[in-house]
């Protein structure tokens, strides 16, 4: 009965995830053509099928039993994409933000690969992202089989203190967990400073190779030892 209810459901996230994308591909035309009245309606149906696909999500989730022995998620990731991801989030004095995917491989989550958007507003303290773009990221993840493992952003100033999550950090944080995502946050310091964030547990996180070193084992906060390699 499980079986046939998960296949129900993946039927319906693939019809759902392609009526969006023509919903997103409508709305993009109507914002060039200017036309304000079917972007709004346009908009709902967007919000509308991107709800359904949440909640699709969630039964399915609840629909599946977690594996035996199976503890919160473990995540590895390379000081070389460390370091490279330093480098992009830190390339100018605005705030950078961008997803992180990557390969799921013998319990491990491995964050390898960048899976960036357009942002609607750059500054020198925050940066928002273009819910269209986001979308079409998101939409992109699923249909090759690929889940949002990550979220790296950079803040201003320099220290550990400064890795420090905000409120709106935080409550992006708590509405991906809510929602069932196993999507860790981390922040990147302008001195090399990372800090790796769980709202519902301090992460298990594996650096492979050097460069990096732990900086308090209880906050999970890291040092790129020589950002002048990034």
């Amino acid at each position: 009965m499980r079986t046939e209810a998960l296949g129900h459901l993946a039927v319906e996230r693939q019809r759902l995830t392609v009526l969006r994308q023509k919903q997103l591909d409508n709305f993009v035309a109507a914002a060039q053509n200017g036309n304000r009245r079917k972007l709004v309606q346009l908009f709902s149906k967007i919000r509308q099928s991107s709800d359904f696909l949440r909640t699709l999500g969630e039964i399915e989730t609840a629909l599946i039993p977690p594996p035996a022995g199976s503890e919160k998620p473990r995540y590895a990731v390379s000081s070389l994409f460390l370091y490279e991801s330093f480098k992009k989030l830190t390339a100018d004095r605005n705030e950078q933000f961008f997803f992180i995917t990557g390969t799921e491989l013998a319990g491990a989550l491995v964050l390898d690969q960048w899976a960036e958007f357009e942002h609607q507003k750059r500054t020198v303290g925050g940066v928002t992202g273009d819910v269209r773009s986001t979308h079409k990221v998101l939409i992109r993840l699923e249909q090759f089989g690929h889940r949002l493992l990550a979220h790296f952003h950079s803040h201003p100033g320099n220290g550990p203190s400064s890795t420090q999550p905000s409120g709106i950090d935080e409550n992006f944080q708590k509405r991906l967990e809510a929602a069932g995502h196993l999507a860790v946050m981390a922040i990147f310091s302008r001195d090399g400073f990372v800090r790796f964030v769980r709202l519902d547990g301090t992460p298990e996180i594996e650096i492979y190779g050097t460069g990096v070193e732990k900086h308090d084992h209880k906050k999970s906060i890291y040092r790129l030892a020589d950002i002048y390699m990034a």
